[in-house]
């Protein structure tokens, strides 16, 4: 039972400074932006690309990105300094890493070569095309890993909005606290 002077202290929330913006919803996204990010490293494990380790990049910021939402959920449930401590810590660096990436996706995305992949196959190519498609296996594959990167380079920008809010959110919090 609290004592008749004692006075309850209000712990801090991650500040709302628009009507539009919920802390919880953006939590959500970002937590699932980073599902995605984890869910799109397992195509790109297996394709051979320009960069062959690009997949460690996702991999590691789908977990930092879920970190920040998870961060995010669990203070807009119960609200208290150190998970608003937490909050800003992992979306300012989920916010770093989203940038690195942003700029990751962009070199892959540009470098990627359009040349003739199909040389080896110019001998067969007639009993290629009969069998299957006009496209060469690799032409294919290319394409692929090319519209893969794609989706994670609109997933990074989302993430990078979303962590960006949310830590303005939290830091404000911080600040007035």
């Amino acid at each position: 039972m609290p004592s008749p002077g004692a006075v309850a202290t209000v712990e801090p929330r991650l500040y709302r400074f628009a009507a539009w913006f919920d802390p919880e919803s953006a939590g959500v996204l970002t937590i699932l932006f980073g599902l995605f990010q984890v869910v799109l490293s397992v195509p790109l494990a297996y394709a051979d690309q320009a960069l062959p380790k690009l997949f460690i990049l996702p991999l590691g910021l789908g977990i930092l990105i879920m970190a920040g939402g998870s961060f995010t959920m669990a203070n807009e449930r119960n609200p208290r300094r150190v998970l608003v401590q937490g909050c800003a810590y992992s979306n300012v660096a989920g916010l770093v890493g989203a940038l690195l990436a942003f700029c990751t996706y962009c070199y892959s995305l540009s470098t990627a070569k359009s040349d003739e992949r199909c040389a080896s196959y110019e001998h067969d190519r007639h009993v290629y095309r009969r069998r299957f498609s006009n496209d060469c296996p690799p032409d294919v594959l290319a394409a692929y890993c090319w519209s893969v990167t794609l989706l994670l380079l609109l997933y990074s920008s989302g993430a990078m909005v979303l962590h960006c809010l949310l830590s303005v959110s939290a830091l404000k919090a911080l600040k007035t606290a």
